[in-house]
């Protein structure tokens, strides 16, 4: 089997920049000696690391009457937002029911993720002992006990997306109420 060459952080960031300056996938994966494959997912990685940590690519203007603007900065002073930025911000996660991670949040999510990646690990030790064994052209050995652990491996990750889905939702709940208030507020603003 032959070995697989291994990017370094800085040539996957590189095929990131010159995928956007329009080099093909198969023009990337000659070029740096890798399979089109190893390409997709450094695209992808990097687009879900972006992702996950709030790189904030896009804009949005709006245009007030002073009156407006006043009255904003007013609601954002009682409520403690920090700038008329951070303030859209809230107002725009909120309607979307999309929720920006408190401390507790952030830290249930922590444990959830090691948790996740043990699972992970296990799935990868299991999906590489049977592909050993089919290039070796052997059958694999998947008795009972496999088969039990493949089980509870399945329960664990069923189990796990339902406390993330309570706890998501118990979240999208508590923002929501507050952007109610906050909308709330904003319709009381004299015109």
């Amino acid at each position: 089997m032959a070995s697989r060459r291994r990017l370094t952080p800085e040539e996957r960031q590189e095929i990131v920049r010159e995928r956007l300056k329009g080099l093909t996938h198969a023009a990337l994966a000659a070029k740096f000696g890798v399979s089109e494959r190893t390409v997709y997912y450094t695209l992808r990685t990097e687009k879900d690391r972006r992702r996950d940590t709030r790189v904030r690519t896009k804009q949005v203007s709006v245009t007030l009457t002073p009156e407006e603007l006043q009255g904003f900065d007013e609601v954002l002073t009682r409520h403690g937002v920090s700038s008329r930025s951070a303030g859209v911000r809230l107002l725009i996660q909120s309607a979307n029911g999309v929720f920006q991670p408190d401390q507790h949040l952030a830290e249930e999510l922590k444990s959830f993720r090691a948790a996740l990646n043990r699972v992970g690990n296990n799935v990868t030790q299991i999906a590489k002992r049977l592909n050993e064994a089919r290039a070796k052209g052997i059958a694999p050995v998947f008795g009972d006990p496999s088969l039990t652990q493949l089980r509870l491996l399945s329960g664990f990750v069923l189990d796990f997306a339902d406390q993330v889905d309570a706890l998501a939702r118990r979240r999208v709940s508590q923002v929501t109420l507050e952007a109610h208030r906050a909308l709330k507020d904003f319709s009381d603003v004299p015109e």
